[in-house]
């Protein structure tokens, strides 16, 4: 579709259609950012060849967001920061997941202006993460992987946190946060709400 001259969103929103998802799904912008890894061994690559060529092997030695410093908000997303009830920052690897999208200028400072609570849900489970090579890439950024180290890499951003651990400095809701079924991933979803619904009161 890409190829065709849809841009992201327009594709997005004919995928999403496709397979009957009620959701509005957004990308952060309309410009290309592609995210690059560099390892001792495989040197910079891309973040697919990281993942899967490299299995995703190996200490993380370098992180760049390539296209960001030239890329736009869409508008649509500031829209929908702006009007947000609740803002969640969801349990993917803060680096390679959220990262590429605090890097694209305006989103940051859009998110900080928010009126909504900015809460986040960690993705470290019971003292390890359940999938990916979060790990790595948090040691790269000298932070511990833990709650502590996921709350300090957004620090500025976030109004609470949610986590199976406790730790000193923002609001935390400490509540279990293994999401193995469809059940337990409602009732994350269902407590993180109630959670930043209460630090907006």
């Amino acid at each position: 579709m890409l190829a065709e001259g849809e841009t992201p969103s327009a594709a997005l929103a004919r995928l999403n259609a496709a397979i009957g998802l009620r959701a509005r799904v957004l990308p952060m912008s309309e410009d290309p950012v592609r995210t690059w890894v560099r390892t001792p061994a495989g040197g910079w690559c891309a973040f697919q060849e990281f993942m899967i060529r490299q299995r995703a092997a190996g200490p993380v030695e370098g992180v760049q967001y390539r296209g960001a410093e030239r890329a736009a908000p869409g508008e649509q997303v500031l829209e929908a920061i702006a009007q947000a009830r609740v803002i969640v920052i969801g349990p993917s690897n803060p680096l390679a997941s959220i990262g590429p999208i605090l890097a694209v200028p305006g989103l940051r400072g859009a998110l900080s202006a928010a009126a909504a609570p900015v809460v986040a849900v960690s993705p470290v489970v019971g003292g390890a993460v359940l999938k990916g090579p979060t790990a790595s890439f948090m040691s790269f950024a000298g932070l511990p992987c833990n709650a502590a180290g996921v709350a300090a890499y957004y620090s500025e951003l976030i109004d609470g946190i949610v986590a199976d651990e406790d730790l000193t400095g923002p609001p935390v809701l400490v509540t279990g946060t293994r999401m193995d079924d469809p059940a337990a991933r409602a009732r994350v979803a269902e407590h993180t709400l109630d959670f930043a619904e209460g630090l907006r009161a």
